[in-house]
């Protein structure tokens, strides 16, 4: 049974991953852990409780990490996920209080005491990464397995024609964090965006009248109404759900290992990943100029397949309570 612990934003599709991995028969989720993203960290720590319990497992500890990102100003996508970053959909009163430990102590604490086996997922900017890495290097040799959402190799970004919105809320958090020597698979908008869900695919779910469902609809239906609209949108991008079934079943992604990189100082660019895929493709695995593919890079999905799976599993596990 795969361990994880998920360092997350919430937001409207992180809450939608959350419930996922939940929902997976054969996840252990072993923690979650917050930081200052798609709104403040106050309120991502507020909503990973208050999703936990909604979902019935409000034992599962939530730990607060990074307020703001390692150097530049705080950036928030509240516009995109309203301003309590649940689609102004209101959550019960969360009943428990974070952890007392720190995020970052946490991934620390956590990676440590199961060497080898506990997969990381990053849903969020990754300033509560970059930080336990600097503190605690080893992390890097004993976890199993780090799987990111962010970056935009071959399309354009999302909150900038060349940048994703994880990576520029704070690259060098995410530069430290790629060239940290943990290995990494790297969700890209280059497969999130392809995988897609209508409203009425979201309606259909909410069908089974379990709150965890129909939270969905509501927080979906807030996207649909209040920002698809207005950019013309009628679908909504699976981003956080795609990287948390990756970590689970990698077999939806096609892979490519490629050495990639983080722009730091581009007045128009900054937060770009560039990958370089045909040189970390040679058999050689020194290459020219001495690095090595520090990526497993998103190239292709089976959307249909996750899809069908994300709807079967949530289906399953929140039918309407008796």
């Amino acid at each position: 049974m795969p361990r994880i612990v998920v360092d997350t934003d919430p937001g409207i599709d992180d809450a939608l991953a959350l419930f996922f991995a939940l929902a997976a028969p054969e996840v252990q989720l072993e923690a979650v852990t917050t930081v200052s993203g798609n709104v403040s960290v106050d309120l991502t720590t507020r909503n990973a409780l208050a999703l936990l319990e909604l979902a019935g497992r409000g034992a599962i500890p939530v730990a607060r990490g990074a307020d703001r990102p390692l150097i530049r100003p705080a950036v928030y996508a509240d516009y995109v996920h309203g301003r309590n970053g649940v689609g102004d959909v209101t959550l019960p009163e969360p009943q428990r209080e974070p952890a007392a430990l720190h995020a970052v102590e946490t991934l620390i604490q956590t990676i440590l005491g199961a060497p080898g086996e506990i997969t990381l997922v990053a849903l969020g900017p990754l300033t509560n990464l970059a930080l336990a890495a600097r503190v605690e290097p080893r992390i890097a040799e004993a976890v199993r397995e780090v799987v990111i959402m962010g970056g935009a190799l071959r399309v354009p970004g999302n909150v900038s024609p060349a940048a994703e919105f994880n990576i520029y809320a704070d690259p060098h958090a995410a530069q430290i964090v790629f060239h940290a020597g943990w290995p990494i698979r790297l969700v890209s908008l280059d497969v999130t965006q392809q995988t897609v869900m209508s409203r009425e695919q979201f309606a259909a779910l909410a069908a089974t009248g379990h709150p965890v469902t129909r939270s969905i609809q509501a927080m979906t239906d807030f996207y649909f109404d209040e920002f698809a609209a207005r950019r013309g949108v009628n679908s909504f991008s699976m981003h956080d759900p795609l990287c948390l079934a990756a970590a689970i079943h990698p077999d939806l992604i096609e892979w490519r290992r490629a050495i990639v990189d983080v722009e730091l100082t581009g007045a128009l660019t900054a937060g770009a990943t560039v990958a370089y895929f045909e040189r970390a493709e040679d058999l050689d695995p020194a290459l020219a100029d001495g690095r090595k593919a520090n990526i497993l890079a998103s190239v292709g999905v089976h959307r249909e397949r996750f899809v069908a799976l994300y709807t079967d599993t949530l289906t399953s596990a929140y039918s309407a309570r008796t």
